[in-house]
């Protein structure tokens, strides 16, 4: 865990990734991730995941969560984005723009708390895209090889704590 960060302790069942999630592949099933700096009450896991069953079985779903950016934003952002779809840079996608409260879709999105079919994992490892399976190169490949729109399940309310409490004012 990165040193002064806040991280979750709890008993989901983990899987290390060290910034390469090609981990993933191997599990023989669908995922509902959440990263080790995501907070989710119970009762929005389990709305999260009624939603993923129900409705998006065979598509990503994304639940929405503020980035806190240290330096560079006064303000904390959703995680998720919308994109022209010009791949011109993949740290920083050209045209690239946070989502708005309440937006239903993204095109670009993060992985903190998402729904991952194994399907679309396995072919993304398989179509050998990137180099690096991460939230920007899976998004982007998804966004031009799968749909353009992801949904985003407003009625959830993770945290993440990408945050340093003694910049808190």
């Amino acid at each position: 865990m990165p040193e002064r960060l806040g991280y979750v302790v709890d008993d989901v069942e983990r899987l290390v990734i060290d910034h390469d999630y090609r981990p993933l592949g191997d599990i023989d099933d669908d995922v509902l991730l959440l990263e080790w700096d995501i907070a989710v009450s119970k009762e929005d896991l389990v709305q999260f995941a009624a939603t993923a069953r129900r409705w998006w079985r065979e598509s990503v779903i994304v639940a929405p969560y503020r980035i806190y950016y240290e330096h560079m934003l006064s303000e904390p952002v959703w995680a998720h984005r919308s994109w022209d779809g010009e791949p011109k840079g993949m740290a920083n996608p050209v045209g690239a723009v946070p989502v708005g409260t309440g937006q239903p879709t993204c095109n670009l999105f993060g992985l903190g708390m998402v729904y991952l079919p194994a399907k679309l994992v396995r072919a993304f490892i398989d179509a050998k895209w990137s180099n690096k399976f991460g939230d920007v190169e899976f998004s982007m490949w998804h966004y031009l090889h799968v749909t353009q729109d992801v949904p985003i399940c407003w009625d959830v309310h993770p945290v993440h704590l990408n945050y340093r409490t003694p910049q808190v004012h």
